[in-house]
């Protein structure tokens, strides 16, 4: 199974050093979108820093980044789910 990292990133970055091995690149949007909520939940800001100034970057085995998930989009839209169309 790859393995994927999780660094917090704002104006400075904290570095995931052990990764989670998960199935495939949906799995790990999945589980930064968990990680962001529960941060979001145990702690009231990070590092002096509100929510909505940080973001979980999402790297592959290669250190390479695939996914950034802010979390003021998790703020927003506590699910995760895209906005429904505007209707015309």
């Amino acid at each position: 199974m790859p393995r994927y990292y999780f660094d917090l990133v704002d104006d400075m970055r904290i570095h995931d050093q052990r990764g989670v091995s998960l199935p495939n690149n949906e799995a790990a949007r999945e589980y930064a979108k968990t990680f962001a909520r529960e941060l979001i939940e145990a702690k009231p800001t990070l590092m002096g820093e509100s929510h909505d100034a940080w973001s979980v970057q999402v790297k592959n085995g290669r250190f390479e980044r695939i996914i950034t998930i802010p979390f003021a989009s998790l703020l927003d839209d506590p699910l995760g789910e895209p906005e429904p169309a505007p209707e015309t």
